[in-house]
């Protein structure tokens, strides 16, 4: 059976999806469609950038340095952003299908194609979470679409808020979706598999929380 990757229908379609892609014996349209999501993360970042976010670096310069050394450390910072945003979209793309690759009796490029769909939706919560940013002033903890909202009532550590604001509603159906994929894909037992499925993205929420807590993205 031929799988033609469509990322819109399976978003809004996932019974269908799944039933199709484990049937498959040949996937096509997957790469094509990753280099669209990779253009996509990379201008999203540049959007961010463009915007002023992550230029505090360059704004705490402006009386020290000629414009002309501005505006060349404004488009470093530019393109630091749109490499930062390739980078991101490589390791949700690559990374946790390799590590299911490992413990899950299934086919890569399947897990690819899962991931393709993750990345998908990441991309459009980071869309939406910069338009929120613009419009409102809003941070990352206090998306409405996360839990920094709650974690900034029941306490005063950045890391933790940080983390908590990590953890949103897209998040959550992301481990729903790897779940549901990988209990169709794999002979492994539904326990174990969101067992597995819960830490690789707790380890993810962590290490992209103690990113934004040390502010190590303002740098790139």
């Amino acid at each position: 059976m031929l799988y033609h990757v469509q990322l819109i229908k399976g978003i809004l379609y996932p019974n269908t999806y799944l039933y199709q892609l484990a049937k498959a014996e040949k996937i096509t349209g997957l790469y094509i469609r990753f280099l669209l999501l990779l253009t996509a993360g990379a201008i999203i970042y540049l959007a961010a950038a463009y915007a002023g976010y992550g230029m505090d670096i360059v704004s705490n310069e402006i009386s020290n340095v000629s414009n002309e050394e501005l505006e060349t450390k404004k488009l470093f910072v530019g393109i630091g952003k749109i490499l930062w945003g390739i980078v991101f979209t490589l390791l949700i793309f690559f990374i946790p299908a390799i590590f299911y690759w490992t413990l899950m009796d299934t086919e890569f490029v399947k897990l690819l194609v899962m991931q393709l769909f993750v990345l998908a939706v990441l991309l459009i919560e980071k869309g939406l979470t910069l338009v929120l940013q613009i419009s409102f002033g809003l941070d990352r903890a206090s998306s409405p679409f996360s839990f920094g909202i709650m974690a900034q009532y029941l306490t005063d550590s950045r890391l933790l808020i940080h983390l908590a604001g990590t953890i949103t509603l897209f998040q959550i159906w992301v481990i729903f979706f790897q779940y549901m994929n990988l209990k169709a894909f794999s002979p492994r037992s539904p326990k174990w598999i969101l067992l597995i499925v819960i830490i690789v993205n707790l380890v993810g929420w962590i290490m992209t929380s103690t990113i934004y807590y040390l502010e190590f993205e303002k740098l790139i």
